[in-house]
């Protein structure tokens, strides 16, 4: 068991890359909080921006389903 406790002693970070329908059913779900991760370049900041909006919007609205953004 020593060889896999080599995997975890660093980087403390985990680089992943996921479509944003997942990462929005996630965050929508509880199961993520966007002070979980942060982006690492300005296109992603953006569709993380928008993703939270349109959340928020559709909570505000009383409608607590993941709204279809196209």
């Amino acid at each position: 068991m020593k060889m896999f406790s080599s995997f975890f002693k660093a980087p403390a970070t985990v680089k992943l890359e996921i479509e944003p329908r997942y990462l929005a059913v996630l965050i929508a779900n509880g199961q993520l909080h966007a002070t979980d991760f942060r982006c690492l370049d300005l296109n992603s900041k953006q569709i993380v921006w928008k993703l939270l909006l349109t959340l928020a919007k559709a909570k505000l609205n009383g409608n607590d389903r993941l709204a279809e953004s196209g």
